[in-house]
């Protein structure tokens, strides 16, 4: 999952609403390029200036630090191709997060602290 490999930190990226927009945009994946080539290697991957577009002109910096946050937790994947930075979902690590999440809290009940101390 996360480089960190915790379920808190995913679920941290994915709490922001400016980074879940811009997950959603990568789900979607690429439409309508403004002007970014097609990356051959990853055809569905969406560059960041169409992302700043669609988020409605962001500030460099700003979506600078979003996909940041979104990559250490191990959720997009960034390509570099000349002067262009492609991303795509990691979808792997969202597999990943669902099950965990999904361990933790839809499984048996923990036994309590109590009833576990008895000899």
């Amino acid at each position: 999952m996360a480089r960190s490999g915790k379920l808190e930190s995913v679920a941290s990226a994915i709490g922001d609403p400016v980074r879940a927009q811009i997950l959603d945009l990568l789900a979607r994946g690429r439409h309508d390029p403004c002007c970014s080539p097609t990356n051959p290697e990853m055809p569905a991957a969406v560059c960041a200036c169409d992302i700043r577009d669609d988020l409605g002109g962001m500030a460099p910096s700003k979506l600078a630090y979003h996909l940041r946050l979104l990559r250490e937790a191990g959720l997009v994947r960034e390509a570099k191709r000349g002067k262009w930075v492609y991303y795509t979902l990691d979808r792997e690590t969202f597999a990943v997060f669902l099950h965990r999440v999904k361990a933790r809290w839809s499984g048996a009940p923990a036994r309590s602290r109590r009833a576990g101390s008895r000899r």
